[in-house]
């Protein structure tokens, strides 16, 4: 009887693996502050908290199927202290073919330009990309665009160089769209983890998306990581295609440093903001911050961000003293 126990066991324990191998992987993050806003309070916020499950399926002959799900939420509980509402967003959701030629998607997907933005060390914070370059970009939203009705290639990598293109075609009933709409191409070379990366990337938007003309934005980056030091640039362009300047065209340079010691990192950020408005003055905001590991998946931090009044209207502070759990 002893040895029928034994067998079941082991053939149990065999067997476990193998069923758990396509089995999808449930993910996320919890990030939360208390933040101090210059003629606006302190509270407590959700910053870019999310919950997400992704998985794979082999196919066989080194094919194998791709799907992910994410959605940010507000575990604050919405914009009031007694609503008690979680507030779901769309993330990235698609679902995909990987193999040895590269991988395919279809979905809601960050463009290739996005992807190809070097580290950020106040990311998902007052000193995100998307903040840091004063609302330039289609959407002000500092080329930080995440996609819907996404056909997207990323290649293998070829002595270090990666290829990423995406075709975006809008959901408007009755019009002619198609998928070079909005298209966005990307080059990257390197890793962001360790030495150099280099990357390029090109939006091009058209009067489906962007209005009566053809919207363009474009970045250039540089990072170089050694050891516990590590330094970044990234310039961009953005471009309405209209005869008159608009409030979203103009170039943005931003710069990210970070050295860590021991559970500590100190790191920093500067955006300048060049509008290419005649109205406008140039403006520049910058960052200063420290995260404290706690453990493999938790950090606490302190981040500081200023933005000047040609970028926010008046000179204006934001302090974050917040907890960031991985799971």
């Amino acid at each position: 009887m002893k040895k029928h126990i034994i067998a079941a066991a082991v053939a149990a324990a065999v067997a476990a693996p193998a069923a758990m191998a396509g089995a999808p992987t449930v993910y996320g993050q919890i990030n939360m502050s208390v933040d101090s806003v210059t003629d606006q309070g302190t509270t407590v916020g959700s910053n870019a908290s999310r919950i997400g499950v992704k998985g794979s399926e082999d196919l066989g002959n080194g094919l194998k199927a791709i799907y992910k799900i994410e959605w940010q939420v507000d575990v604050s509980g919405g914009s009031g202290p007694t609503t008690g509402n979680t507030v779901l967003k769309d993330r990235n959701a698609y679902v995909g073919l990987a193999s040895g030629f590269g991988t395919v998607l279809l979905g809601r997907h960050d463009t290739p330009t996005k992807m190809a933005q070097p580290t950020d060390t106040f990311n998902d914070g007052f000193g995100d990309n998307k903040p840091m370059a004063g609302g330039l970009g289609i959407l002000g939203a500092g080329a930080e665009i995440r996609a819907a009705n996404v056909l997207a290639y990323v290649s293998p990598s070829f002595n270090g160089v990666k290829l990423v293109a995406a075709g975006v075609s809008p959901d408007v009933a009755g019009k002619n769209t198609s998928l070079t709409n909005a298209y966005s191409v990307a080059v990257m070379y390197g890793s962001k983890k360790e030495g150099l990366y280099l990357s390029a990337a090109y939006d091009s938007f058209d009067k489906h998306i962007a209005g009566a003309k053809t919207y363009t934005q474009y970045r250039l980056a540089a990072q170089y990581t050694m050891g516990n030091l590590m330094g970044n640039i990234m310039f961009a362009e953005y471009d309405d295609g209209r005869s008159a300047d608009a409030a979203t065209e103009g170039t943005n340079i931003q710069v990210n440093l970070a050295y860590t010691i021991g559970a500590a990192t100190l790191k920093g950020k500067y955006s300048n903001v060049d509008y290419k408005s005649s109205g406008a003055k140039d403006g520049t905001v910058y960052g200063l911050g420290v995260d404290y590991s706690l453990g493999k998946k938790t950090t606490a931090y302190v981040e500081f961000v200023n933005k000047d009044k040609n970028v926010a209207g008046k000179s204006k502070d934001y302090i974050s003293v917040g907890l960031l759990h991985k799971f």
